[in-house]
């Protein structure tokens, strides 16, 4: 498998003032698989037509909405575990922390360990925005020719 990546450059100032550039990896999007899509491909994998996996989904995704909404936690064998974070502001007493001060941040996955193996197998490939663009050249003049 192969992941790209390209860098971003981040200024920040040390604790003695001075001014420093460090430049991150940061991840290229890859391909997307739509709805449509992960439906055709789960169907030419098992006995169920696209409608069929298109209608399990569906309902997939509303009964986690449902069982998130009500604070559970949901575990998906060979997949992850979806659950609700929650936060609120600092405050110096512990008492001060009310069910009105707390909010709901964001949705937690954590991949099963099978999962998590495919980080294992990556290898990364540099995204050269020159060379994307030149290819992308190349690629539509192919195409005009075909």
């Amino acid at each position: 498998m192969s992941k790209y990546y390209s860098t971003w450059k981040k200024k920040f100032k040390t604790k003695t003032g001075e001014e420093k550039v460090l430049y991150y990896a940061c991840s290229k999007k890859g391909n997307i698989v739509d709805f449509k899509r992960l439906t055709e491909i789960i169907s030419n994998q098992s006995t169920l037509s696209a409608a069929d996996v298109g209608a399990c989904l569906i309902a997939l995704a509303e009964n986690m909405k449902f069982m998130l909404d009500m604070g559970d936690t949901i575990r998906l064998d060979n997949i992850g575990t979806f659950s609700v974070a929650v936060s609120s502001k600092g405050f110096s007493d512990p008492k001060d922390i009310t069910a009105d001060k707390v909010k709901a941040t964001k949705i937690v996955f954590k991949p099963d360990r099978d999962l998590r193996k495919v980080l294992n197998n990556f290898h990364f490939v540099s995204y050269d925005k020159k060379m994307a663009k030149y290819k992308g050249a190349i690629s539509t003049k192919t195409k005009k020719k075909e």
